[in-house]
């Protein structure tokens, strides 16, 4: 078998051939050692289960559920459009028009944020619980009208479940509360939706996968700090109650920053639990496309020797921001174009059984200089409604991708 160094240097000739990468290493300076991870300590296994606060014991654990669903049979790209919809700043008219020009790319799916806490603003009543869809409505509608299929992100707290008053990253006291707005979710916008059968208008584009939580491994998004065995409660009992609704969705891992060190964890606080993943999302923010791949193997690698081979890899962020300069996501205003093209091109010709690209981010504010959020957008925000050196890039990368070049070793057999 190739060496990790081997397959790297592959990779490296491959998007050489797109556009010059300039000088970077074969290894990929900023790559991830898998063998570090192996060996990693995990939690104790978790017991505490659906409607527990997370961080007490209880019996019975929450069940693992059905067995993992298939992986999907073609790869697809799509952009986070989260800024458009959660600011509430921008009009229908200017959401429509970004959201046209992310079409137009060949882009299909549209990452962004099922806010719970923006839907549900009270506790349950008498077990019965009171959703109001106006924000999840005027998201699914505007990206079905132009061809687009949501990715929604299933967090965070409700303001009244909060684990940590006020905290909005915190994790919900009981977990069955969040999994129940799951449900709620899959039933009103997956397959055979409410949501669609209300609006014949629409062509429906049913919600097909749910990612849950957003980075639960980083402190600013799972506060006071990540939790490997809380978190596998909650992914478990939000996957069963979808499941319960729409047995062919698929369920994911909520896009990890620190998947060598958090998946392990996970694996280890719940015995049987690779079987039933659907999915891992990873997040290989990184200093060029190379050391993107570097990521992307290293995460690869550890799914294969960990049970999780049948598990697809989603890369739900990956970017670079041109504000500040020599941030740890900074890439140049003249240099990101060529960043965009290489990895969309190069991940899903792996071998690494990358099923979704999602480019963090299709707009963004570009308004505070010193914001490394405000300057990640590929594309002018409202009002401006223009390509850029780094839409067309992205429309060429998903064009490369589809092109059918052959494929490259990089992570090798399970």
């Amino acid at each position: 078998m190739a060496s990790a160094r081997a397959r790297l240097c592959v990779c490296a000739a491959v998007l050489a051939g797109a556009v010059s990468l300039g000088a970077t290493g074969c290894g990929g300076g900023h790559a991830r050692s898998p063998s570090r991870a192996l060996s990693t300590s995990s939690r104790p296994p978790a017991t505490a289960g659906a409607g527990v606060p997370l961080g007490a014991p209880a019996t019975p654990a929450v069940p693992l559920g059905a067995p993992a669903a298939p992986a999907p049979s073609v790869p697809v790209f799509g952009a986070s459009v989260n800024t458009l919809f959660n600011t509430g700043e921008y009009r229908a008219t200017q959401i429509s028009a970004q959201l046209a020009a992310l079409r137009r790319t060949g882009a299909t799916i549209a990452r962004s944020d099922a806010l719970w806490e923006a839907t549900e603003l009270g506790p349950p009543v008498g077990g019965v619980h009171n959703y109001r869809w106006n924000f999840d409505d005027s998201i699914a509608a505007s990206l079905a009208a132009h061809g687009l299929r949501w990715l929604p992100i299933v967090d965070y707290t409700a303001n009244w479940a909060r684990s940590i008053p006020g905290q909005e990253h915190s994790p919900p006291r009981s977990v069955s509360d969040f999994a129940a707005f799951a449900a709620a979710l899959a039933g009103r916008y997956g397959r055979g939706g409410a949501f669609w059968q209300a609006h014949p208008e629409l062509t429906p584009r049913p919600i097909d996968t749910f990612e849950i939580w957003n980075e639960p491994d980083v402190e600013s998004f799972w506060v006071p700090a990540g939790d490997a065995a809380a978190y596998t409660r909650l992914y478990l009992a939000a996957r069963n109650a979808i499941d319960a609704v729409d047995p062919t969705a698929r369920v994911i891992v909520g896009g990890l920053g620190r998947p060598l060190t958090f998946l392990p964890a996970m694996l280890a606080s719940a015995p049987g639990l690779a079987a039933h993943i659907d999915g891992v999302a990873v997040h290989p923010y990184r200093g060029n496309p190379l050391a993107v791949l570097g990521a992307v193997r290293d995460d690869r690698v550890l799914m294969n020797a960990s049970g999780l081979a049948h598990a697809p890899l989603y890369v739900t962020e990956v970017g670079w921001s041109t504000r500040p300069p020599h941030n740890s996501k900074w890439a140049p205003e003249g240099i990101r174009p060529q960043y965009v093209e290489q990895t969309l091109s190069a991940l899903t010709r792996t071998d690494c059984g990358v099923a979704e690209v999602v480019l963090y981010a299709w707009a963004t504010p570009q308004r505070n200089p010193h914001s490394v959020d405000d300057w990640f957008g590929i594309h002018p925000p409202p009002p401006a409604d223009h390509d850029t050196p780094d839409t067309r890039a992205f429309a060429a990368g998903i064009r490369a991708a589809a092109a059918g070049q052959p494929r490259v070793t990089l992570c090798g057999a399970p």
